[in-house]
C-alpha cells in the first residue's frame, strides 16, 4: 500500500495538482491547483485530490488569485468550481 502511494506521488512530481482549500473569505471551499501552468485551468474539469488519495472531477469555473507557494515555491492559484446538485435539488 505505501508503495503505491510513493508511486502515485511521483508519478504527480514535476504536473499539476488540484486539491480542494477552504474559503476564508466567504466561506465554503474552492479547488489550489499547484503546477508549473496552474493558472491555465479555468473551464477544465480537472481530477481534485482529496486527503485520502481518491480523486474527484471538478470543473473550474472562475480563476481567483494566482501567487507563489512559500513553502515550495510552485505557482498557485485557486479557483471557484461548479456547484453539484444536492439530493434534494434533482428533478424528477
Amino acid at each position: 500500500m505505501a508503495k503505491e502511494k510513493e508511486e502515485k506521488k511521483e508519478t504527480k512530481k514535476g504536473g499539476h495538482r488540484a486539491t480542494y482549500s477552504t474559503d476564508k473569505k466567504k466561506g465554503g471551499y474552492l479547488v489550489r491547483v499547484q503546477g508549473p501552468n496552474a493558472e491555465k485551468f479555468a473551464g477544465r474539469e480537472v481530477p481534485v485530490t482529496l486527503k485520502s488519495g481518491d480523486e474527484h472531477p471538478e470543473k473550474l469555473t472562475g480563476l481567483i488569485w494566482t501567487g507563489i507557494d512559500k513553502d515550495s515555491g510552485e505557482k498557485v492559484a485557486l479557483y471557484r468550481f461548479e456547484p453539484k446538485p444536492r439530493s434534494g435539488d434533482i428533478p424528477f
